[in-house]
């Protein structure tokens, strides 16, 4: 400090002294305006005291100010002292409605001495602040920005006491303030307002006659400000006419707000450059207020200060437009200072405590990073001499490292604070619930982004990638990259876990909001070309999704009358567009497809992998997991919760009008993302100077045929079956049977397996859907039923049909996640809601380990095309081989539902209607199988399982080894679970993950026998649970009955469907000659002849426990003496019985003629490069051994026909006989009919002992 000039260092003690005192005196108005106004006097001296003309200027011109804008603070304070008796500023509050035009020229006045007002403000403590950095008293400019974060406090608390807070606080009965009600003795307040706006409009006069006086040249001072563009003055001095429009017409003004805001998006959209970062952020800006503006003219219809509203509305706006295409630094700050004022006097619009206090939060946090990142703009113009970007951008090379250092570190504090990044985060989740829903939305999808703006020019376009590595890097990484990572990790995490425990909908919202900023800035920190390309990729969807989310929320909260979830319940139902446009963005912002955030999603995790920051994609994996779980929370509550209040209108026009353009923009981008990413990848590519270096992947959907017709029928099921339930169930089957005939006519786009594959999906797809139009006659919501059972069949065929990874996996998250999921809680049930909303998250969190391996495979092969990928990982690392191929099995058998990668403890029966829960285990399950087989043969088939089983350590199993391991261990569980289960439908689900294992065990042991075994498997199971569940839709369907022991006695009621559950049951256990038997058979001696001799012990045992579960079945529904509910059941109608009889026929044919699916099962092996077995049309089972089921067949099916035949043809008749009851008479036939609990129960308590599982005690859901 000992060469600071000695009155230069006077003036910043009394300045800083001052201010703090003005801070501590702040409860007394009078005392903190003494204590301020010396402050001020203190910039002066300072100034002075540099002893340089720039110096001295800045000093006269603050005096010169400083005297104006005093003398009007003053004055009104002395009228309001006046008005309120008191200057204490607790007896302030409600000033604004004793004397409220003082109170208005108060807080004018105090904004500008500030530097703040809508006539931009004054920047003569900018000038003082660069003559100290010039003169190397770095010190002297830290005091200044100190003390003006200081007074930023008082003077905040101060104008929300005086002019915000008021004694009532009914926000529908405030007055509007009367601006021009001016009394003769206000006339001074006006004449000092009016010459404040001018200096603060052009101060440019003061300026020279402080330089004159101080001596200072020509340019001797910095050019702090440059002309505004045509885009920006448009809004900025539109907002001016609006508010004048407003006070003679309000609807004038609305009309002219949106014509303001269209003129407004053509300017900026006229000016755009392709592949210029501002040109982006400024589209997105105008686009986002266009839908802000439209919103608003009904949201704010009945607010108080319209014009208030719609006057700051357009300058933050201007402001906003401003900072995303200025080319000159000084201006940027103006209008960076601008776009907080504004932007805070929104968040304080309904002007209640909550309000205020978030107001004041959010102003200090960014005001105070707004004064840092000023002493870094000075700094760097004391350096490089000038303001201009392009400039500073050529020379930044030359700027000493300790300097670059202090520059980038203000900078990142002032945008980090805007964004909303830890540890500067408080502000968001205080402010966003706050403000109107109409600026919440906003501020979370374009006020946050402006910081995110300011650091993506910070770093790539001021600075670059050369300077920054000057700083110091590590691991490939800068130091403000490293820093960036992780704070924006630590926000995410924050934001995810924080949102997980909010009840108020729009708090739950805002820490969401800080989850996917903090996304973005990890995506930034990575700050490769594919990184910077998601990152600004997601920074458009989320700017979409997060106000259309919010805008919903406050249409939802409007009609309500309150914000939290309990007060929501049910809305969906009384608001359909409302709701089905929120629907469409927490879907969206969850990343799941056919919706932009899923595009934006997928392109940050294959750019993080790309980087070799697995980590970075395994949070962003881990937190959408939590996300999913507070999303789907909220989906459930709105759309599915019971509503208790009274009946509610729908949303008004042109709210619902804002919400269905930025729907459709959500849905547009994850259906056609081609043209916003080809923007982000110029922009991208134009940031790191190393356009198209890596181009980034080709992220389309590949539409096949038969998924284009099932989904796009999906949306014609719904619209045309409203009202028509019937019509919808017959349009499903049409649909699906069409997609059918699509996958016949583009045989030539699937490989043998996915060709047969999905021939059955949309097969049996078709059998379910028919069934389903007698199962659901009495239902609700048929048409969304049958709509979304489609949908899910077209994401599964997509699937099926696709030809990259990226088609692969959306189609594969539309199938799994929310088609699966509202298909499930169609009963709208509380077990239903509860059990379904858990299967979501299992689902999702299943995924997330399949996406990670899915981008690691697509990053170490170089390619997402399946043609290519075989030889691609031929040359892969085997370590990123290995985790991929980990990764991707493990999601795989999570859809198989295979131990332990389940959580089999809460696995229940599922709520879903029993033709979805029957389709879900013969068709969608095997997904899993079918994608284990399909990726083995795509990684490169036994070469690769060789490669890996080298490369893993000398104690680990080889690949299929380990999953054959997992499946026999699954189906030895699971047939035991089955065999205790009382459940109808339990019972059948947990056979159903017994007989999935089957099918894995098969094709891990990877022989011809094996893998023929496991896929002949693969369809008999199909047809064979299918069947069981059909069968008990048909009596569920009758009646609210879950447990076996409620039933008996039904064979002689529903013969037929006595007969198809047991053929089937039968078949399913392997009993010859049925098709069951002829597939386990092969898996059964594949296992023996590779040598795995446990693991054909555990097949030969879980079928056993399938036998006895079976035929516990049928003794407990079908045989012995009808239970009373049964007594009330009959048999299934055509409808229902065709199907199932259609199921069973084709397994008796198949049974009997095996080489009916053996032969393309061979053409199958052979196609996917694996041994084939030999097999003929009309021949037996394979290989030595084999046998042929045929004349078995014959010979059995003749007995059964003479046997049916004899009592007809003899003439004896039926004869009812009592059961022998050794002399005993007075036995209820009720008593003597033994129960599914009672059977097995020896047993029972051993299996239960051994597997640590409780006795059932009642029935719940699916999982």
């Amino acid at each position: 400090m000992s060469d600071i000039p000695l009155l230069a260092g006077f003036g910043a003690a009394l300045l800083l002294v001052c201010e703090f005192l003005a801070l501590a005196g702040m409860g007394d108005l009078k005392r903190m305006l003494f204590w301020s106004t010396l402050a001020e006097a203190g910039w002066v001296v300072l100034g002075v005291g540099l002893g340089t003309a720039i110096g001295e200027t800045g000093a006269w011109m603050h005096l010169a100010l400083q005297v104006v804008m005093r003398a009007l603070v003053v004055l009104a304070a002395m009228e309001i002292v006046r008005a309120n008796r008191s200057s204490r500023l607790s007896d302030l509050v409600g000033s604004v409605d004793r004397a409220p035009f003082a109170s208005l020229m108060f807080g004018f006045g105090l904004f500008s001495v500030m530097g703040l007002s809508p006539f931009k403000g004054s920047f003569s403590k900018f000038v003082v602040l660069y003559a100290a950095i010039e003169t190397g008293h770095w010190e002297l400019a830290v005091v200044g920005t100190i003390a003006s974060i200081v007074a930023a406090v008082y003077s905040i608390t101060t104008i929300q006491r005086v002019c915000f807070e008021r004694m009532s606080h009914g926000i529908l009965a405030d007055r509007p303030i009367p601006f021009f009600a001016i009394r003769p003795g206000q006339w001074p307040l006006v004449a000092l307002a009016l010459a404040t706006i001018a200096l603060s409009l052009d101060p440019e006069p003061v300026l020279a006659l402080a330089g004159r006086l101080a001596g200072l040249g020509e340019g001797g001072v910095p050019q702090f400000e440059t002309a505004w563009a045509p885009e920006v003055l448009v809004p900025y001095v539109g907002g001016f006419v609006l508010f004048a429009f407003g006070r003679f017409s309000a609807r004038l003004r609305d009309a002219g707000a949106v014509a303001l805001a269209l003129a407004t998006l053509g300017l900026v959209i006229a000016g755009a450059r392709s592949g210029d970062l501002g040109s982006l952020f400024a589209v997105l800006f105008a686009a986002i207020g266009l839908m802000v503006t439209i919103y608003s003219v009904r949201y704010m219809a009945h607010s108080h200060a319209q014009n208030r509203y719609w006057f700051f509305l357009f300058l933050m706006l201007g402001s906003l437009i401003g900072v995303a295409t200025v080319e000159h630094l000084g201006s940027f700050y103006l209008f960076w200072e601008l776009m907080t004022w504004t932007s805070y006097l929104l968040v304080v619009h309904e002007q209640t405590p909550a309000a205020l206090a978030a107001g004041r939060k959010y102003f200090l946090t960014c005001a105070g990073g707004a004064y840092v990142m000023h002493f870094g703009i000075l700094l760097l113009h004391a350096h490089l001499g000038t303001f201009e970007v392009s400039e500073i951008a050529a020379r930044a090379g030359d700027l000493p490292a300790s300097v670059a250092v202090v520059v980038v570190a203000t900078f990142l504090v002032g945008f980090i604070a805007k964004a909303g990044l830890f540890p500067l985060h408080g502000w968001l989740p205080d402010a966003h619930p706050a403000a109107p829903s109409s600026i919440s939305g906003p501020m979370s999808g374009i006020l946050t982004k402006a910081g995110i703006f300011g650091i993506l020019k910070l770093l790539f376009v001021v600075f670059g990638a050369a300077t920054l590595s000057r700083m110091g890097s590590a691991g490939g990484l800068s130091l403000p990259g490293i820093a960036l990572i992780g704070l924006g990790g630590a926000t995410f995490l924050l934001g995810e876990i924080a949102a997980l425990r909010q009840d108020d909908l729009k708090r739950l919202l805002a820490y969401s909001t800080l989850a996917q900023i903090g996304e973005i800035a990890m995506m930034i920190g990575i700050g490769t070309e594919a990184a910077l390309a998601g990152g600004l990729m997601h920074v458009v969807v989320h700017a979409a999704m997060k106000t259309l989310l919010f805008f919903a929320a406050g249409a939802l909260i409007m009609r309500a009358g309150g914000r939290r979830l309990s007060d929501l319940a049910g809305l969906g139902r009384a608001m359909p567009f409302t709701s089905a446009c929120f629907g469409i963005g927490l879907l969206a912002i969850m990343g799941v497809p056919p919706f932009g955030g899923f595009v934006a999603k997928f392109l940050m995790i294959w750019a993080a992998v790309g980087a070799g920051r697995i980590d970075v994609a395994a949070v962003i994996l881990a937190g959408s997991v939590i996300g999913a779980i507070y999303y789907a929370r909220v989906l459930r509550v709105v759309f599915f919760g019971v509503r208790r209040r009274e009946a509610v209108a729908e949303a008004p026009l042109s709210m619902r009008l804002a919400l269905g353009v930025l729907a459709a923009f959500v849905v547009g981008v994850g259906l056609w993302p081609a043209p916003l990413l080809d923007q982000v990848a110029l922009i991208a590519g134009a940031l790191t100077d190393q356009a198209g270096s890596a181009a980034l992947p080709a992220l389309r959907l590949d539409w096949s045929l038969a998924a284009a017709i099932a989904l796009g029928g999906s949306v014609i099921v719904y619209l045309a079956g409203r009202g028509a339930p019937r019509r919808a169930g017959v349009l499903a089957a049409l649909v699906v049977a069409a997609a059918l005939a699509g996958v016949i006519l583009e045989a030539d786009r699937y490989d043998p397996a996915s060709f047969a594959f999905a021939l059955l999906i949309s097969g049996v797809g078709v059998v379910n859907l028919v069934f389903s139009i007698g199962y659901m006659a009495h239902g609700h919501a048929q048409n969304r039923f049958f709509a979304l059972f489609v949908a899910m069949i077209g994401g599964l065929l997509g699937a099926v049909a696709a030809r990259d990874l990226f088609g692969f996996f959306a189609f594969w998250e539309i199938m799994s996640s929310w088609t699966l999921y509202l298909v499930i809680i169609h009963e709208e049930s509380e077990d239903a809601l509860r059990e379904g909303t858990k299967y979501f998250v299992f689902n999702f969190a299943g995924a997330s380990l399949l996406f990670l391996g899915v981008a690691i495979l697509a990053v170490g092969a170089g390619t997402l095309d399946f043609a290519e990928l075989p030889e691609a990982t031929a040359a892969m690392d085997p370590a990123w081989l290995a985790a991929a191929m980990g990764l991707i099995f493990i999601g795989l058998l999570a859809k198989a539902a295979q131990l332990p990668l389940r959580i089999d403890w809460q696995m229940h029966p599922a709520p879903a209607p029993t033709p979805v829960s029957g389709y879900i285990s013969a068709v969608l399950l095997k997904v899993g199988p079918w994608g284990i087989l399909h990726f083995a043969v795509l990684l490169g088939g036994a070469a690769a399982m060789a490669r890996l089983a080298a490369f893993l350590p000398w104690w680990m199993p080889a690949p299929l080894t380990m999953v054959g391991t997992v499946a026999a261990i699954t189906m030895l569980v699971a047939g035991a679970q089955a065999l205790v289960q009382t459940g109808i439908k339990r019972l059948l689900i947990w056979s159903t993950v017994s007989q999935l294992a089957y099918v894995l065990l098969g094709l891990a042991i990877a022989t011809d026998i094996g893998v023929a075994g496991g896929l002949f498997h693969f369809f008999n199971h199909m047809l064979l649970k299918n069947t069981l569940f059909l069968a008990a839709g048909c009596i569920m369907a009758q009646g609210h009955v879950t447990s076996l022991d409620e039933l008996g006695g039904l064979g002689r009621r529903m013969p037929m469907t006595f007969a198809c559950f047991l053929i089937a049951g039968l078949s399913l256990a392997g009993i010859p000659p049925l098709a069951g038997f002829a597939s386990k058979w092969l898996i059964y001696r594949a296992a023996f002849e590779s040598g795995h001799w446990a693991f054909a012990l555990a097949a030969l045992m879980s079928s056993l426990f399938t036998l006895a579960a079976v035929l516990k079945f049928a003794h407990a529904a079908f045989m012995g003496p009808a239970s009373p509910k049964a007594e009330r059941m009959h048999e299934a109608p055509a409808v229902m019985l065709v199907p199932m009889a259609l199921l069973v026929a084709v397994s008796l044919v198949v049974g009997a003629l095996p080489g009916l699916a053996l032969v393309p099962i061979a053409r199958i092996e052979a196609a996917l490069g694996l041994p084939a077995i030999v097999a003929t049309w009309a021949g037996g089972l394979p290989g030595a051994g084999g046998w042929n089921p045929l004349v078995l067949t014959i010979l059995l099916g003749m007995s059964g026909a003479v046997a049916a035949l004899y009592p007809l043809l003899s003439g004896s008749r039926k004869v009812a006989t009592r059961v022998h009851a050794c002399g005993v008479g007075d036995i209820a036939p009720a008593r003597m009919r033994v129960p599914a609990s009672g059977l097995y129960e020896t047993p029972e308590r051993l299996i239960r002992t051994a597997l640590l599982s409780a006795p059932e005690t009642d029935e719940h859901s699916h999982a």
